[in-house]
């Protein structure tokens, strides 16, 4: 990383807790490599203290911030614009101050769309299982049927809430989605839960992998572990690739690196990231 000066354009992650990010170490990557005068740090913003946070951005002079949870929903009403995309997601994951405005995007869907395809699991014209209907399976239930997927279908524990997101994409752009199983197999079955995260490890989403077959791909949006019990079990039951969540994080953070600083980032940086900041 370049020597920190009056000049340096400062970055961060807010969330609660964020000790556990690696978005410095790799936002900090990024502009060591293209020689660019920024510094990402993690910013923990306790309950009750978004709103001073954010106004804090214009104050402190930030370039911008990624936000996490549990703040991607409630750190809307404190922007000054929303990218349409990003209202039609109900989430900002990425802030850019400029010209004294915040704008909010969202690079989640981006980041695990380019995670999935560049992993070998396209998305257009496939019959796609989301597994979960919680604030992670919004923006890509959206993003997918607006690319052109040939069925969505959402599984959730909770009836009611799979329901309540099918009613929310079609609102958001008229796309039809299945909450009961449709198909008697699927192309791509993406987990978006928390099943199976650190440190709840022998969790499953699903017992039920009837519907997977050679050539179906699985995709999972956790990465520790990196192969959760979901990944596993699918891997057992014949899908030809299996993706855990480190894409979506890296590719979610070139794209927001590329709103902050309004360079285009070359992809190929993807897999200098997952050597040097996560040692794979």
């Amino acid at each position: 990383m370049r020597e920190i000066d009056g000049h340096t354009k400062l970055l961060g992650l807010m969330g609660y807790p964020v000790e556990h990010t690696y978005s410095p170490q790799m936002h900090n990557y990024i502009s060591q490599v293209y020689g660019r005068n920024y510094a990402y740090a993690a910013l923990p913003v306790l309950p009750g203290q978004l709103g001073d946070a954010v106004r804090g951005l214009k104050a402190l002079n930030f370039a911008g911030v990624n936000v996490t949870a549990p703040y991607k929903v409630e750190v809307m009403q404190y922007l000054d614009e929303i990218a349409p995309d990003a209202k039609m997601y109900g989430s900002v994951n990425t802030v850019k101050y400029e010209n004294g405005r915040l704008y909010g995007y969202n690079t989640d869907a981006d980041g695990f769309y380019l995670s999935l395809v560049n992993g070998g699991a396209p998305i257009i014209g496939k019959d796609l299982l989301i597994l979960g209907a919680g604030g992670a399976a919004r923006p890509i239930c959206i993003k997918f049927a607006m690319l052109g997927a040939k069925s969505i279908t959402i599984l959730n524990r909770t009836q009611k809430n799979a329901d309540a997101l099918a009613e929310f994409v079609k609102e958001a752009c008229g796309y039809e989605v299945h909450t009961k199983r449709e198909h008697a197999r699927y192309d791509v079955v993406m987990n978006t839960t928390s099943a199976g995260m650190e440190p709840d490890i022998d969790a499953c989403p699903i017992s039920d992998f009837s519907f997977v077959d050679g050539d179906t791909a699985a995709a999972d949006m956790i990465y520790n572990p990196p192969e959760t019990v979901f990944l596993r079990k699918m891997k057992e039951h014949g899908a030809r690739v299996c993706i855990n969540g480190l894409g979506m994080l890296i590719y979610q953070g070139i794209v927001a690196y590329e709103i902050f600083t309004g360079e285009k980032i070359d992809h190929a940086i993807y897999d200098d990231i997952k050597r040097e900041v996560f040692g794979l």
